[in-house]
């Protein structure tokens, strides 16, 4: 490469972190011609199309993944010694974060969270989006959003995570429900029809099947959500029964007229964690809200 093209390099982080020519220029202050032109270079320099469209959204091809794979702890390094250093003053700051969780994560950690900016950074604004299907990690990587907050087993490399906490899962059943005239173990809980709690990544879901899956056994589905705190209200007006956070069976069973019971079964925790994309690390504002979310779980 010409010493003359090394700040390609940069327009090729911006087009691979974003997915977007729009959002690549918007994000290095550039217009969207000169980003198609950089493109267009970068094509002719690696000899490969680096992003393609697939169904309306551009998709990097395996190339560009290596190729930016080498170049990312250089340009990050760079812009570590380079950057003026700025410190942050949460009382005084003004600043918008976006975070994506679903309805469950909001009820756990978003209400904390909201009082804590209300008392040390008032001009500090979350932004929640809600989960919907499909969406996921992707909007770390394409810069939508900035934190996300729920579970995912398998994060990409270029994305930090933080353990915030785990709970275990219950059972909710219908107050008069005619499991609760049985003894309740494995068969009683698979003979009526199951609430799925599909939410936006389905991975909880998946766990729950694959402990019955090892058990030769599998449960029949009725209803499918994706909103948790919607889940008590259906299964008290059903014979649906559904497994969910213990937090949400506390906080709306009785409400929703439903009975709480054990899971017959041996589930994994529901654990939550953090996760948000490399180039945030080391954003003052950033690091403080990690930070002070952390510190509440």
């Amino acid at each position: 490469m010409r010493p003359g093209d090394l700040n390609l390099l940069v327009h090729f982080d911006a087009l691979m972190s974003t997915r977007s020519v729009s959002r690549a220029a918007e994000e290095l202050g550039i217009s969207q011609p000169a980003m198609s032109a950089a493109l267009s270079r970068l094509r002719r320099l690696f000899n490969d199309p680096l992003l393609v469209r697939e169904g309306g959204i551009w998709r990097p091809t395996s190339k560009a993944q290596d190729l930016h794979g080498s170049f990312r702890p250089m340009l990050d390094m760079w812009r570590e010694v380079s950057l003026p250093r700025t410190s942050f003053e949460p009382a005084t700051a003004r600043r918008a974060i976006t975070v994506f969780a679903t309805d469950y994560v909001q009820f756990t950690v978003i209400g904390r969270v909201a009082g804590k900016l209300a008392q040390e950074a008032p001009g500090v604004e979350l932004r929640v989006l809600p989960a919907r299907p499909q969406l996921g990690l992707d909007m770390l990587e394409t810069n939508q959003v900035e934190l996300i907050a729920g579970y995912y087993p398998e994060p990409a490399a270029n994305l930090r995570t933080r353990f915030l906490f785990e709970e275990k899962v219950v059972c909710l059943v219908r107050a008069g429900h005619p499991c609760l005239r049985r003894p309740w173990n494995l068969d009683t809980y698979l003979a009526w029809p199951h609430v799925n709690l599909a939410a936006h990544t389905r991975y909880f879901s998946e766990r729950i099947e694959g402990a019955l899956l090892g058990l030769a056994r599998s449960r029949r589905v009725g209803l499918t959500l994706s909103s948790y705190l919607a889940c008590p209200f259906a299964v008290g007006n059903s014979d649906l029964i559904a497994t969910v956070p213990q937090s949400v069976a506390d906080a709306l069973g009785k409400q929703a007229g439903c009975v709480t019971l054990e899971a017959p079964l041996a589930l994994p925790m529901l654990t939550v964690s953090l996760y948000w994309h490399e180039r945030h690390h080391r954003d003052p504002a950033h690091a403080w809200l990690r930070q002070a979310i952390g510190q509440m779980f």
